[in-house]
């Protein structure tokens, strides 16, 4: 039965009477004939409504069309129920779908994020009303560092109060108008004193497709180890040549004050013999010619200071014993009679690594530090000498509790012949033979200062590999 309905639904779109009970759908032997009308919507067949009639002349006209719309009832439920079944199946598939894009969405914004938060950068970004929309960690960090719930939405310059509005204005404005990057170098100092160096850019951001800069990003690279290599570099090279041009003029200079100071020598011996006695003049020329040979002795320590500095190359490398050099360093400047109310301390743990140097060198960059530390403390304080061991790299620190050095000299003490040490004090070569020294040993030397408080100069230099005797220090 059930294959010739489908049979019947797919030859015939009309209704039928079957009156042959070999034909009957119904099983029951009870009736006379069946009426067939197929339950269709839309050219699509659902299946048949069937009806059984007892006697064939029950099966009226006005019947027949009591079950054709029956039947398009039901057709037209059906079309609905499909349509129904559809729709949930389409909403379910939509929300799974929404549901794996949203947390798409959430899981690139996280990546997204991470990669922003990971960068050894500062960064932030603020739209057209200067409203702050990012804001990654590297802004959480440090003295001037904020949590990043703090900000998000809040106007820039109600969180950048420390910075002057109207700069900051004209920068985002400026970027705003142009779409061009503006990059510019800064200088922070912190509250230990420490100098920071900074290139701020600004960059433009479109969020859609028009041409309007939408959202400003700042970014903040720290590039103080660069600028310090670049300043290092430049120093060392400013420091060869003058050594180049000390070489090859001290000896020119040395002749003539060695005549000058014998002249001058010679005369006052003529003087003390009693040539120009007869002068009115003669203490008068005495005197002048003790300043003559003074200031030409003056000079030649001078030159010789240069000699010195445009020789300045290592001798035999061995591994050195850092701390008998800063535990000499400490017993030659307490010997001098330069340490009067001034607490000198050596802090070197007992298996501190061997560095390669040349001693006498090495003793000399150390003493020279040590002495201008006193020279700080003109009213007495306290000079420490540590060394550590860091990163395959032995750290020699002199530290003192002076007066400090002003930032404007910070870039100019390791300069030739620049002291803040009075006439006639020093020749201001000191910190440049030091720089001269440790740069030979493949090492370096950096300070930070604090007017009022102190300076710590940090020699740092590489661990001996050599496996030799160790050097002595001396003092």
């Amino acid at each position: 039965n059930l294959e010739r309905l489908e049979k019947w639904l797919r030859s015939s779109r009309s209704p039928a009477f079957l009156t042959n009970s070999s034909e009957f759908l119904i099983r029951d032997a009870q009736h006379e004939t069946e009426y067939l009308t197929p339950i269709r919507f839309g050219g699509k067949n659902f299946g048949a409504l069937v009806v059984a009639f007892g006697r064939a002349q029950d099966c009226t006209k006005n019947e027949c069309r009591l079950i054709d719309a029956a039947a398009q009832q039901g057709a037209f439920a059906a079309h609905i129920s499909t349509m129904y079944l559809k729709a949930r199946e389409s909403a379910a598939t939509l929300a799974q779908e929404v549901d794996r894009r949203t947390a798409e969405g959430e899981m690139q914004e996280r990546f997204t994020e991470a990669i922003i938060d990971s960068l050894p950068l500062s960064l932030y970004a603020i739209d057209r009303n200067y409203r702050i929309v990012a804001w990654n960690k590297n802004r959480e960090l440090g003295e001037l560092g904020l949590p990043r719930g703090e900000v998000l939405g809040r106007n820039i310059f109600e969180v950048l109060t420390k910075q002057s509005r109207g700069l900051l204005e004209r920068e985002f404005s400026r970027v705003f108008a142009t779409g061009e990057i503006h990059r510019i170098e800064q200088e922070t100092v912190t509250k230990s004193g420490e100098t920071h160096h900074w290139l701020i850019s600004k960059i433009p951001m479109r969020a859609d497709e028009s041409k309007e800069v939408s959202h400003v990003i700042t970014v903040g690279e720290n590039i103080t180890i660069r600028v310090k290599a670049h300043r290092a570099v430049a120093r060392a090279e400013k420091l060869a040549a003058i050594g180049r041009l000390a070489a090859g003029v001290v000896h020119e200079i040395n002749n003539p004050l060695a005549t000058i100071a014998a002249c001058a020598e010679s005369l006052e011996k003529r003087i003390k013999e009693g040539a120009f006695s007869n002068s009115p003049d003669a203490g008068d020329l005495r005197e002048y010619l003790g300043l003559i040979r003074d200031e030409a002795f003056r000079c030649k320590t001078i030159t010789n200071g240069l000699l010195d500095f445009s020789r300045l190359r290592a001798g035999q490398r061995v591994p050195v014993d850092i701390t008998e050099v800063i535990k000499a360093a400490a017993r030659l400047v307490a010997h001098q009679q330069r340490g009067d109310n001034i607490q000198i301390d050596v802090e070197a743990p007992p298996d501190l690594p061997r560095v390669s140097g040349d001693i006498g060198q090495l003793q000399q960059a150390v003493l020279a530090l040590a002495t201008n530390a006193i020279d700080a403390m003109p009213e007495g304080g306290q000079l420490t000498l540590r060394a550590i061991e860091s990163r395959s790299r032995v750290l020699v620190e002199v530290k003192d509790s002076g007066i400090g050095i002003p930032p404007e000299d910070m870039t100019k003490i390791f300069d030739p012949f620049f002291t803040t040490k009075d006439v006639g004090q020093g020749t201001g070569l000191g910190l440049a033979v030091c720089y001269g020294i440790l740069s030979d040993h493949g090492g370096r030397l950096d300070v930070r200062s604090t007017v009022g408080v102190g300076t710590t100069f940090t020699i740092t230099l590489p661990v001996a590999t050599e496996s030799v005797p160790p050097a002595v220090a001396g003092g």
